[in-house]
């Protein structure tokens, strides 16, 4: 079993510790416009993985390399795939994922505790069911992930474990960062604003004469005060790379990043026994003074690619990746009634000290082969890894506070919570053969062949459990070009997520997700307009449910079938638009929880949620994003964001209600500089977001100003 999973069922540990005590390439080719490649215009550079992209991006996607490693136009991907640039995410203020993602069809943004990016995606969310990757490289859990380095963010939706292996159940997000071009540059930015917000950016790219060796430097240094009181937050990251290309048939990169980052956990505000938030300011903190999220995170990567013919090539990627966090956060535990007529808010403290390394190479051969009239574009590809996880987590007791008139008592020392300790010091070996072939069967119709082979060997030296999981994941595609601007899709395909160490069962089952996926693309304006409609169903099965002791031992299952559509790119001279709708119904097809009912003694009582909505799975989410730039360098910007009710956990006991927002941007464009002035939630508008646990909700910040400066040198 991998250590990646076990943060998935510490996260969900906490909520249930709070319930507890309260085409063809011929046809195709044809409207794609050329994949990006090396500002040399080298063939070589034409096969690259998704990191090797040099120059300007364009504002329109039209090319994507997370669904198969291989560069596909979006017309010729049997998937649901989105892209969504820097242009677009810059123009809208983006600083983390969950901010570029949310021009993603059917993708919800929340946070978990304000302290790491957190999002459903297809009714599933990404903590339990998804998996972030940068440059390919899957990244410990869980952070913000920041886009000061990022050029692109890719989202392939559906099962992926036939390419990557253990976690991804319902989707993969990629980050790009930016590479060293072959020129010599200098961006320089500065922006500030609303709640005493302030952000510096740098961005330097050097190369020689010769144009053989490349350097780029990006930098960023970020504080804030947060919307609600005592959410301070300081981000600083750094990420040089080294880029040689010594002739045209090899590429090595050398890249390095560091982030730091200081948050304050947020558990909201507290649902009162009445079932209604409670009315007091939105800014009101509850949290205790010993609240914190501090991390530091390394990233370490060497690529190299040797191009030996025009029809084959031989790359290989070495990883490292670390994650050292120190976090303690306050979770509510119920607000209740008191002699004296007051409120009293229930809280704990949960401490965590985590140590996540990834370390681990792919190699990967690139062969272009022809059988009779049908050809291949194959892939076929070794990862070794390890992947180490080492924590300690704890519960203390918390004084009690007044919900209406909030005096902090708490001070060390704390009393644990009886029996609530956990502790892991956990490998997981990884060997995995893959392949992808991409098969062009005739000039209308092509196949995607996927299979991985994953052979899994955990051992937590803690609680003495070890295991041996050998797993087969398939895929299989079809694209039909019915025009040279119009194709059909279908997809089938497979996935698994393997038990946390918190499952003492050495016989459970992995959990498991198959989905069926149909679609169709469309091109217009000769691919500058890029659409597409997907319907899906996708089946999880064998799902760890935590008892009240936070161990999973039942199982569950949850289906999850919807509509979703996308339409991007630029409709005439200077305006781009962005629109999205998603339609999901997920249902918790079969789920039982236990809770306990009485405390002295302690009782409890097994509850059937089957049939339940999954938490934070809205019905309707649709977006809009239109952006008008004049000749004159000046520029407007906005769009809004529908999100329907959803529930906030399992039981459906509480529903955040609709919202909708509206931000927009004026930006003017004069020589090497760029003032921008952001605006957002116009509306002032009062909505929540995902809480701490199933008693609270966070409120989302109000009317936002920020303004901007960036100079190209």
């Amino acid at each position: 079993m991998s250590p990646f999973r076990s943060r998935r069922y510490l996260f969900a540990f906490l909520p249930t510790l709070v319930a507890a005590f309260s085409g063809s390439p011929g046809a195709l080719a044809e409207v794609a416009p050329a994949e990006p490649v090396d500002p040399s215009g080298s063939e070589a550079l034409q096969v690259l993985d998704e990191i090797f992209v040099g120059g300007d991006l364009p504002d329109i996607p039209t090319s994507n390399t997370v669904a198969a490693k291989l560069p596909l136009s979006l017309l010729e991907t049997p998937a649901s795939v989105a892209v969504v640039e820097a242009p677009l995410f810059e123009e809208q203020r983006s600083f983390v994922l969950g901010d570029a993602l949310k021009n993603v069809s059917g993708m919800n943004v929340q946070t978990f505790n304000g302290v790491f990016d957190f999002f459903v995606l297809r009714g599933m969310d990404s903590v339990s069911s998804g998996l972030v990757q940068t440059d390919g490289v899957p990244e410990p859990e869980a952070s913000f992930y920041q886009l000061y380095n990022v050029e692109r963010v890719e989202v392939l939706k559906g099962p992926a474990a036939f390419l990557y292996g253990d976690s991804p159940l319902v989707g993969t997000v990629n980050l790009v960062r930016k590479q060293p071009e072959r020129a010599t540059f200098g961006r320089f930015g500065l922006s500030g604003g609303s709640f005493g917000t302030l952000e510096g950016t740098l961005d330097l790219n050097s190369t020689t004469q010769d144009e053989k060796l490349s350097f780029r430097f990006n930098g960023l240094w970020q504080e804030s005060d947060g919307f609600r009181d005592d959410k301070e937050s300081d981000n600083l990251a750094i990420n040089p790379t080294l880029t040689w290309r010594p002739d045209e048939s090899l590429f090595v990169n050398l890249n390095l990043e560091y982030v730091e980052t200081e948050y304050s956990t947020d558990s909201g505000l507290p649902i009162l026994f009445t079932g209604e938030v409670a009315d007091v300011p939105r800014e009101r903190s509850y949290q205790s003074p010993f609240d914190i999220s501090d991390q530091e995170i390394g990233r370490f990567q060497i690529d190299v690619e040797k191009r030996f013919s025009p029809r084959v090539t031989l790359r290989n990627k070495t990883y490292y990746r670390n994650l050292e966090w120190l976090s303690s956060g306050t979770l509510f535990n119920g607000a209740f009634p008191t002699r004296t007529g007051t409120v009293e808010l229930s809280r704990f403290l949960t401490s965590l000290d985590n140590t996540q390394t990834f370390v681990g190479n792919q190699l990967e051969l690139l062969w272009q082969a022809e059988t009779g009239s049908v050809t291949h574009n194959l892939l076929a590809g070794v990862e070794i890894a390890r992947r180490s996880d080492e924590f300690n987590f704890n519960v203390f007791f918390l004084p009690g506070i007044d919900v209406f008139n909030p005096v902090e008592l708490a001070a060390r020392p704390l009393f644990p919570l009886p029996g609530q300790a956990t502790a892991a010091d956990a490998t997981s070996d990884v060997l995995s053969p893959y392949v992808i072939d991409q098969i062009n069967v005739s000039d209308r119709f092509q196949l995607l062949l996927g299979a991985r082979y994953d052979t899994l060997d955990f051992e937590n030296t803690v609680s003495g459990i070890s295991r041996n999981n050998d797993e087969l994941s398939p895929m299989l595609g079809a694209v039909f070009a019915a025009t040279d601007s119009l194709t059909f899709y279908a997809n089938a395909g497979e996935a698994f997520a393997l038990p946390s160490t918190f499952v003492i069962d050495d016989a459970r089952k992995p959990e498991e997700s198959q989905q069926l996926e149909v679609g169709a693309k469309k091109s217009f304006r000769r691919g500058r307009i890029q659409s597409s409609l997907a319907a899906f169903r996708i089946d999880r099965e064998n799902i760890a449910i935590p008892d009240d002791f936070g161990v999973p031992r039942q199982t569950g299952d949850q289906r999850s079938e919807g509509l979703e559509l996308e339409l991007r790119g630029s409709f005439g001279e200077g305006l781009r638009g962005n629109f999205t709708y998603a339609y999901t119904d997920s249902e918790l097809t079969e789920f039982t929880e236990t809770v306990l009912v009485g405390f002295f003694p302690p009782t409890f009582q097994t509850l059937d949620r089957s049939g339940n909505t999954s938490p934070f799975a809205p019905e309707h989410l649709a977006t809009v994003w239109l952006s008008k730039t004049f000749s004159s360098g000046f520029g407007l910007a906005g769009g809004g964001r529908y999100v329907s009710a959803q529930f906030i956990a399992e039981d459906n006991a509480f529903e955040i209600e609709d919202y909708t927002t509206f931000d927009a941007s004026v930006f003017y464009e004069l020589s090497s500089w760029r003032l921008q002035l952001s605006l957002q939630n116009l509306g002032d508008e009062e909505y929540f977001t995902r809480g701490g646990a199933t008693g609270s909700v966070i409120p989302a910040p109000g009317f936002g100003a920020f303004g901007s400066v960036r100079l190209r040198l």
